[in-house]
C-alpha cells in the first residue's frame, strides 16, 4: 500500500502566485499539453505540469526546492498551446519570482526592491548614501593620505572612495546571494533524498563546465519556438554586461595593481584603447538588447504572456544605465578645456545619477530579477549533475 502523505496547502502562497502573474493558475486541468509542448523538459524530468498541479495546491516547499522552475525559459510555447488558457509560463516566472523572495537575505528586502509603491525609496537610498560619501570625501581623503584626484570624474568623486564604496556594498549584496544559492542547493538535495532519488556519478566540475557552456551559448533558448528571438536578445545584453564588467576590473587593475608591478597606469583611457573599444560596444549592446527586450515585451500576446514590475524594472534599468554610461562619456571629453567649460555640472549630475542606478543594478542583484543569474545557473549545475537535463537520467535509490 503506498505511503500515506499529509498535504499542507499554503494560502497566502497560492495568492501570492496569483497576484505576481499567475492570475489563470485554476484554469488549469492538468492535460499535460505544456509538458509535452515544452522542448526542454524531458521524458524522465518533465514539467511545467507537476509545478502547476503543486501551485494549485499551494505546496510551497516543494516549489522552493524545485530545479526544474529554473529550468523553464519562459519562451511561452506551453502557453501558445493551453487549451485553457492557463498560462503555465507565467505561473513558473511567478514562482520563480516568490523564490527570489523566498531565498532573499533579508527577505523583506526583494519585496521592497520589486514594490512600485517603494521602489522610489530603494533609489533614495543608494543617493543618500553617494551623498553621505561625497560629504566625507575630503576629510576622509586627508586622514588617509591620498593625494588629489585625477581625471574628470575623478576629481567628483575619487576612485579610491569610488571603489571602496561599492565594495562594500556590493559585497554585502553578494553575501547574501551566496547564503540563498547555499539554502537553495540544499534544499534541492533534501527534496530529493525526500523522493528516493540518489545523485548520479557526474562531476561536479564537470557539471559547471556544462552548464557555463550553455549559459554562454544560450543555447536553451534556441529550444524554444514561440519568442526564439529572445536569445539574441538575452546575448546582446549578457555580452554587454559581460564586456563592461571585464573593462570595470581592468581599469582598477590599471590604476592599483600594474603600478605596483611597475607598469604605469593608462587610466583614463583614451578613445583608442583597446578597453576603451570593449567598453563602448559594450554599451552598445546593452542599449540594444535591453531596448528590444523592452519592445518585446510591449509587443507580447498578452494572451500568452504578462510582464510585471518584476520583468520591466530590470529591463529600464539596464536600459538607463547604457545610456547614461555613454552620454557620461561624451561629457567627459565635452568638458575638456580645449573643447569647451561650463559642462561639469551637467556631467557630475548625470554621473551621480548613473552610480544611484548601477548600485540599483549590483546592490539588489539577489532581490531583483537579476537574482536569475544566481539561481538559474545553480539549477543548471545541480539539473546536471543529476541527470535532469540533456541526457543523463534520474536514478531511484535502491534500483
Amino acid at each position: 500500500m503506498p505511503e500515506t502523505q499529509l498535504l499542507q496547502p499554503d494560502r497566502a502562497f497560492i495568492d501570492a502566485v496569483i497576484a505576481d502573474g499567475g492570475e489563470d493558475l485554476k484554469k488549469c486541468f492538468q492535460c499535460a499539453t505544456c509538458s509535452v509542448a515544452c522542448g526542454l523538459s524531458t521524458d524522465h524530468a518533465p514539467f511545467p505540469r507537476k509545478e502547476m498541479h503543486w501551485a494549485q495546491w499551494g505546496l510551497k516547499d516543494r516549489l522552493m526546492a524545485d530545479p526544474d522552475i529554473w529550468l523553464c525559459h519562459q519562451c511561452n510555447d506551453c502557453s501558445k498551446r493551453c487549451p485553457r488558457q492557463a498560462r503555465p509560463g507565467d505561473v513558473l516566472a511567478a514562482v520563480r519570482r516568490q523564490a527570489v523572495q523566498h531565498y532573499a537575505v533579508p527577505r523583506r528586502f526583494a519585496s521592497w526592491v520589486n514594490n512600485l509603491g517603494t521602489m522610489p525609496l530603494m533609489f533614495l537610498l543608494p543617493a543618500i548614501l553617494l551623498a553621505a560619501a561625497l560629504l566625507v570625501r575630503d576629510p576622509l581623503g586627508a586622514a588617509l593620505g591620498v593625494g588629489p584626484a585625477d581625471g574628470f570624474y575623478a576629481e567628483f568623486f575619487p576612485h579610491w572612495l569610488l571603489i571602496s564604496f561599492f565594495s562594500l556594498f556590493v559585497g554585502l549584496a553578494l553575501l547574501g546571494g551566496i547564503v540563498g544559492v547555499v539554502r537553495f542547493w540544499g534544499a534541492m538535495k533534501e527534496a530529493d533524498a525526500a523522493s528516493g532519488l540518489t545523485t548520479p556519478a557526474v562531476g561536479m566540475m564537470s557539471s559547471i563546465l556544462r552548464t557555463l557552456g550553455s549559459v554562454f551559448a544560450h543555447d536553451r533558448f534556441g529550444e524554444c519556438e514561440t519568442r526564439r528571438s529572445r536569445r539574441w536578445t538575452h546575448l546582446l545584453a549578457f555580452y554587454g554586461f559581460l564586456a563592461l564588467f571585464i573593462t570595470t576590473v581592468w581599469a582598477v587593475i590599471d590604476l592599483y595593481v600594474n603600478p605596483m608591478l611597475g607598469i604605469a597606469s593608462m587610466y583614463p583611457f583614451n578613445l583608442t584603447h583597446p578597453m576603451k573599444f570593449v567598453a563602448n560596444a559594450g554599451a552598445l549592446l546593452l542599449i540594444v538588447g535591453s531596448a528590444k527586450a523592452i519592445w518585446d515585451r510591449s509587443q507580447a500576446d498578452a494572451s500568452t504572456e504578462t510582464s510585471t514590475a518584476f520583468d520591466w524594472t530590470f529591463a529600464w534599468l539596464l536600459l538607463a544605465i547604457g545610456v547614461t554610461g555613454l552620454v557620461i562619456e561624451i561629457l567627459r571629453f565635452a568638458a575638456q578645456p580645449e573643447v569647451g567649460a561650463g559642462f561639469e555640472a551637467t556631467a557630475y549630475t548625470l554621473y551621480f545619477i548613473h552610480l544611484v542606478l548601477v548600485f540599483g543594478l549590483l546592490v539588489y542583484l539577489p532581490y531583483s530579477k537579476f537574482a536569475h543569474v544566481l539561481y538559474r545557473t545553480v539549477a543548471l549545475v545541480y539539473a546536471e549533475r543529476t541527470g535532469r537535463t540533456r541526457n543523463g537520467r534520474l536514478a531511484a535509490s535502491g534500483a
